[in-house]
């Protein structure tokens, strides 16, 4: 197997190495723009209950307040309280979890960029010296015909020889 032919195999592999990062570049851009759409939504829920939980206990205070009112429904209403701040709780997680899951698809992505943009490199160092063989390779081609038609040239101006 030739120089060239060696280095043709290698950049084509380089090349393939190069596209198989641009794809998982390509995917990790795609989870992490999912991340933050469940971002997103994890938030917008918990605004969305928050508003609603204040409303409610607006609503369930001034029920109570101006007049008498049994423990029980003092306990009904701090059993509700408890259960919003629960859900509300619950939310904050879910939307800390959801943060924490974008930074890591951030971090993934990152580092599939750098890989992408390292094997670009390779590739385009590899793609730079199989020109140069090329031109090499070209240049060496033009001075062997020049020397072969010099020859030709040289023998048909000594005539035949007797």
């Amino acid at each position: 197997m030739t120089a060239d032919a060696t280095l043709q195999r290698l950049a084509t592999l380089r090349r393939r190495r190069e596209q198989q990062a641009l794809e998982a570049l390509v995917v990790q851009a795609g989870l992490v723009r999912r991340a933050q759409q469940q971002v997103e939504e994890a938030a917008r829920a918990a605004r969305r209950h928050l508003h609603e939980a204040r409303a409610k206990e607006r609503e369930l205070i001034s029920s109570l307040a101006g007049r008498a009112v049994s423990q029980a429904a003092i306990i009904r209403t701090q059993t509700e309280l408890d259960r919003a701040a629960l859900e509300t709780a619950r939310l904050r997680a879910a939307v800390a979890r959801a943060q924490a899951n974008l930074l890591n698809r951030q971090s993934a992505r990152a580092e599939a960029g750098a890989n992408f943009r390292l094997r670009q490199r390779a590739a385009a160092r590899l793609n730079f010296a199989c020109e140069q063989e090329a031109a090499r390779r070209s240049r060496w081609d033009a001075a062997l015909n020049e020397a072969e038609d010099e020859d030709r040239n040289a023998a048909i101006i000594a005539g035949p020889s007797p």
